[in-house]
């Protein structure tokens, strides 16, 4: 059997301070910078804190035969209706000492580079959470204007909430989904996008309702693809897509919301764009603040519905 015991006055590591540190000279950061909805609609910008804009509707279709030669009476005209938002101003703010600054460090060459890069990812996942779920505040001295998130411009007759009664046994279906399709179909949207939190994607990824799982059977590709991200509805083609930041409901147990839209609805817009200020100067080292304004417009409530009180249980 080998001697297990260490010679006496033998120089091992652990008895040395001089040995060299082996430290990757890489940083590994597999936080989330997806924006699924801010990414999927347009962009634009705006030019006050209280962007507004119009909405014009068409009459509804009815029968329509005239007696030749009869005299023209004229009907009533439909207004535009001004439809408005308020720009929702977010920061990201860091300090940094002066030592800190001038410190080598491991993995990058400068420390406020790494920082300001960190922050601004992070600000742009608060634009994608506030984008989706703000709700507006005029604001005043006190209190931070906000904005209209998406899932507040949903249109009350596609807007599915279980009788408003959060439930264990509240399941997403394929007939509710496709019913909340055809309330935006029947207002006059043409919804193309579904907009899931992880667990209610994963039940929609079961809809095997007439056949329409998708099956990946090429040979060479070697895998089976069980998921659904594309759905073929009777109202036109519908991408499903899971988002992050989709904001729960409740507290232990939690609830999902599942967000429907036409994308062409929405512009993502800017007031003021990311930038990074040192502020004044009060202590050895410095304060940046990384701020945007912005803000979201909806050219109509009939092409967004929304789906609420959904249990995060398998069904």
């Amino acid at each position: 059997m080998p001697d297990s015991a260490t010679v006496t006055m033998t120089y091992t590591t652990s008895m040395s301070d001089n040995i060299v540190d082996e430290v990757l000279d890489r940083i590994t950061n597999l936080a989330p910078t997806d924006t699924p909805f801010i990414s999927s609609i347009g962009r634009d910008k705006c030019d006050t804190a209280t962007p507004e804009w119009l909405e014009d509707t068409l009459d509804t279709a009815a029968s329509n035969s005239q007696i030749e030669g009869k005299d023209f009476t004229a009907a009533a005209v439909t207004i535009p209706t001004r439809l408005t938002n308020k720009t929702q101003i977010m920061d990201k703010v860091f300090f940094l000492s002066e030592s800190a600054k001038a410190s080598k460090m491991y993995a990058r060459t400068s420390e406020l580079q790494r920082i300001t890069g960190n922050k601004t990812k992070s600000l742009n996942n608060d634009v994608e959470y506030n984008t989706l779920n703000s709700t507006v505040a005029t604001g005043d001295e006190s209190t931070a204007r906000s904005m209209d998130g998406a899932l507040a411009w949903a249109h009350a007759n596609a807007s599915y909430t279980f009788s408003a009664t959060a439930a264990g046994s509240n399941h997403i279906t394929e007939i509710i989904l496709n019913d909340q399709i055809q309330a935006l179909w029947t207002l006059g949207g043409d919804p193309d996008t579904v907009l899931a939190p992880a667990r209610q994607k994963r039940k929609i990824s079961d809809f095997t309702a007439d056949g329409r799982l998708t099956i990946n059977t090429n040979v060479d590709q070697k895998k089976i693809t069980m998921t659904v991200r594309i759905i073929e509805t009777d109202f036109g083609t519908v991408m499903v897509m899971a988002d992050r930041h989709i904001a729960a409901t409740g507290s232990d147990p939690y609830y999902d919301t599942i967000l429907l839209y036409q994308k062409s609805v929405f512009k993502s817009l800017t007031f003021r764009p990311v930038k990074r200020t040192i502020l004044g100067k009060t202590a050895d080292g410095d304060k940046y603040a990384i701020t945007c304004e912005r803000s979201l417009r909806c050219g109509s409530k009939k092409g967004v519905g929304k789906i609420t009180n959904l249990s995060r249980v398998a069904a």
